[in-house]
């Protein structure tokens, strides 16, 4: 009876295993092909997907999504990886925003296969390269009384954020966001008013851009181009505790 169980067990994976095959490969051998859309399931037409030649340099296969945000493509023999990136005006400045792949896997060109994507405004990169989402990057003054680690910020979405939607309030302690600095990861693009407290005596802290302006106790921004990568984006904010002025 065990045996039994163990065969059939084992024409179920099987039979489960080629069934996932035919799903990736539906989309008839040597063509990719897919769907786009926003965070809401809305098509997003006209995107450039680029389908990658994963052994030899600089060979692309591009196509553009149309009206119901789907695209197809050719593609020869070979390894390939499909990605898509898109550009979006706010608040008078561009930002580009690589898509979120439903399978980021590299396919042969001989099978085909079917690669959708979803705008994401935040949330971690499946290539484990960061975040859709970008940093708050957080400075305190020279000879502050406090520790950086000790600094929570609270970030409040200024009206709608990048894609339309309402976006969150966050509010955390810094963490290392890398590069040798401390804040908060992973905010959707937008136009926020930050604020900042001590966590342990919940005193409330100055803030300020970088070396701009005067403190005040809350400051209103919108994310610029960081250090790392083209795709993502900062706000550096200082602080200050205003009793060490005096």
């Amino acid at each position: 009876m065990t045996q039994l169980l163990h065969i059939l067990l084992c024409f179920f994976n099987l039979f489960q295993a080629k069934a996932e095959a035919n799903i990736e490969n539906n989309s008839e051998k040597g063509i990719v092909k897919g769907r786009i859309t926003d965070a809401q399931g809305k098509p997003m037409p006209n995107v450039k997907v680029v389908i990658e030649n994963t052994v030899f340099y600089a060979s692309y296969v591009h196509a553009f999504t149309n009206a119901q945000g789907e695209y197809k493509a050719t593609v020869p023999n070979g390894s390939w990886k499909a990605s898509a990136r898109i550009e979006k005006t706010f608040a008078g400045k561009i930002y580009l925003f690589d898509l979120h792949p439903d399978n980021n896997e590299p396919f042969a060109g001989t099978n085909g296969a079917i690669r959708n994507f979803m705008w994401k405004t935040s949330g971690k990169k499946p290539d484990g390269s960061g975040f859709y989402g970008s940093d708050v990057a957080v400075y305190s003054e020279p000879g502050s009384s406090f520790m950086i680690n000790d600094v929570e910020l609270m970030v409040t979405p200024n009206g709608t954020i990048v894609d339309g939607g309402k976006g969150k309030i966050v509010t955390a302690l810094l963490t290392d966001i890398g590069g040798g600095e401390d804040g908060i990861r992973d905010i959707s693009i937008g136009k926020y008013s930050i604020t900042a407290r001590l966590k342990t005596t919940g005193k409330t802290l100055q803030v300020r851009l970088r070396n701009k302006g005067s403190y005040e106790n809350s400051v209103t921004a919108v994310f610029a181009p960081g250090f790392t990568g083209i795709t993502n984006y900062q706000i550096v904010i200082q602080v200050q505790d205003k009793d060490d002025l005096q």
